[in-house]
């Protein structure tokens, strides 16, 4: 069965661009898609080893590389995205499966596994001492293989559950915030897209980036808030070829300069600030 949301995502073999490069305000870290799919593919290992399918991995991580490949990792294993607090979480009646965090205030409670994540982009493991049962969101990984058969996901299966209320975080590529059907008024949640809704909002949006600006940048900047509207506009830009460059939301706009300059960024820059 053909998951289209897949066909998105980089391979074992995507090896000749970078495909993410992640800003903070003091460090730049580049991943090709080579090296982005073994982290994807040990994470969807530790997904499935260590968790069973419930109603989502819950990412409770702002705009980061890390971030991005805990998605993939998840779509990789067949799960659902879930983002939101453990208030939001609990308010929706949701428990998910996996829990995964920078810090141990934002994990969510209710789930399964917790799974804690060094904010420094070339830490190798989570500095300190770990709460009790919480996985190292980056030394455990390391016993995972680098690649991973993807789990066989229906295209009607939720993707993404994004119940943040922020008004800024919701998804908002092809220019308008909307629900799985579209239509949803600014704000509203909670949002809730498939894995076909999803590709068919970043096909939306690729054909549309390209209709506005013929320009071959190589590179689109991901200045969001939002983690659901961060991940999605690194789906666009990989979509179109480009490189995601994600600013995490400590950067400034000094950081944002350096990002557009050194990156060749001549596109989507009006964009970029934080609403």
């Amino acid at each position: 069965m053909h998951d289209s949301l897949l066909s998105l995502l980089p391979g074992p073999h995507d090896a000749d661009r970078p495909w993410l490069n992640c800003y903070r305000t003091d460090e730049r870290v580049e991943l090709t898609g080579h090296v982005l799919s073994m982290w994807s593919a040990k994470i969807a290992g530790l997904i499935t080893a260590e968790s069973a399918p419930g109603d989502g991995v819950h990412v409770g991580l702002p705009p980061h590389w890390r971030t991005v490949a805990w998605a993939c990792g998840a779509w990789l294993a067949g799960r659902t995205v879930l983002l939101g607090s453990g208030e939001e979480i609990d308010a929706a009646g949701l428990t998910p499966e996996l829990s995964v965090a920078f810090t141990p205030e934002d994990l969510c409670d209710e789930a399964e596994v917790q799974v804690l994540v060094p904010t420094a982009s070339l830490a190798l493991r989570w500095p300190g001492e770990l709460p009790a049962l919480v996985l190292d969101g980056a030394a455990d990984l390391m016993s995972y293989p680098d690649r991973f058969t993807p789990v066989s996901a229906d295209a009607d299966l939720p993707c993404l559950i994004d119940l943040t209320t922020d008004l800024n975080a919701g998804l908002t590529a092809g220019g308008a915030h909307g629900g799985a059907h579209g239509g949803a008024p600014r704000g509203s949640r909670p949002i809730t897209l498939t894995r076909a809704e999803l590709v068919s909002r970043v096909e939306a949006a690729a054909a549309a980036a390209g209709d506005r600006d013929p320009t071959d940048s190589r590179a689109v900047l991901v200045r969001r808030p939002g983690t659901a509207q961060a991940l999605e506009e690194v789906l666009v830009a990989w979509r179109t070829g480009r490189t995601a460059v994600v600013l995490t939301p400590e950067a400034g706009d000094d950081v944002a300069a350096a990002a557009i300059r050194q990156e060749g960024i001549t596109e989507g820059v009006a964009g970029a600030q934080t609403d």
